[in-house]
């Protein structure tokens, strides 16, 4: 149970006890019915966050698709030249020579392949103009068809997937804050009302016994454990890797993953033990919807976080 439907069931509970034991009671000009109110506002701010949260991670996987394909180019564009140039010719050897700024770019991020692949244009246009000069013609730097123009577009592309990543990534915190802070509040009226509710007990019996129902939560819960990214990849590119908040790892819990293949397992029914430094489950097959969260266990309850989606392709 995520921390916000803790809240919600308390919140539920109070209400009850209120309605049938102490009908008018208010805390701060809320009363019963401001109280539920406020639990069922959670609802839609929850699937505000569950939204945002599957487009990010639907972002996060086009983008890195994305680079991958642009790192494939930018690595094997440069052999190419150096095949189809000949070092022992001055021009040639020249032209070999104007890689060298690209080569000194390693391409391991959107932004160093971005930065490695318009060097690499720069010096792509003026090889294919010294080969398009030749007597007789010679054909552009091309490998499996791909060149210099869809060297451009990757690039374009992948500008593009990277900001869409960045929006995502600024309404997913939006969101959890949102759902937070008015998870948070909540709790806080909730506790009001409770202590409100215990001094009326003082005289009622009958209400004392009733507010055993309010569930007021176990001391020393755990933290939940938050999943930064889930992509797809692996060498077979059919597994789904998970990359946890590193903040919010905690060694001396018992933390699992859970996950479920969505039309196949009824429930979370698959688990398997969190390593900090990520885990990869699968292989699964196209087409296929894996649902997963985390759940972290101390002796004295157990946490869930959000549940994060991703669609094999």
């Amino acid at each position: 149970m995520e921390f916000h439907q803790s809240i919600q069931n308390r919140t539920t509970q109070t209400v009850a006890v209120i309605n049938t034991f102490a009908a008018g009671l208010s805390v701060a000009g809320v009363d019963a019915a401001g109280l539920a109110a406020q639990g069922l506002a959670l609802d839609p701010m929850a699937q505000q966050r569950d939204h945002a949260l599957a487009d990010y991670d639907g972002a996060n996987n086009a983008e890195r698709r994305g680079l991958l394909a642009l790192q494939h180019l930018v690595l094997t564009l440069p052999k190419v030249v150096e095949a189809e140039l000949d070092d022992h010719v001055h021009e040639e050897s020249a032209l070999i020579d104007l890689l060298a700024p690209a080569y000194a770019i390693k391409p391991r991020t959107t932004e160093a392949a971005l930065s490695r692949g318009h060097k690499l244009a720069s010096a792509l246009e003026r090889i294919n103009a010294y080969l398009a000069a030749l007597q007789p013609p010679r054909a552009g730097i091309v490998n499996d068809a791909q060149g210099l123009t869809e060297l451009n577009a990757a690039m374009d592309a992948q500008t593009v997937l990277a900001q869409t990543l960045a929006n995502g990534s600024a309404r997913l915190n939006h969101a959890r804050v949102d759902l937070r802070e008015a998870a948070v509040a909540l709790d806080r009226l909730n506790k009001r009302f409770y202590a409100r509710l215990q001094a009326l007990a003082r005289a009622n019996p009958a209400l004392a016994r009733a507010m055993t129902q309010i569930d007021t939560g176990a001391p020393n819960l755990p933290a939940t454990l938050s999943i930064k990214d889930v992509l797809q990849g692996g060498e077979d590119h059919l597994h789904v890797l998970v990359a946890y908040d590193p903040a919010s790892v905690d060694g001396k819990a018992d933390s699992t993953l859970e996950w479920q293949i969505a039309g196949v397992d009824a429930d979370f029914s698959r688990t398997v033990r969190v390593d900090p430094s990520g885990n990869a489950i699968g292989p699964f097959s196209a087409g296929q919807l894996v649902k997963l969260r985390t759940r972290v266990r101390n002796g004295n309850g157990s946490a869930t976080s959000a549940v994060r989606s991703l669609s094999i392709v």
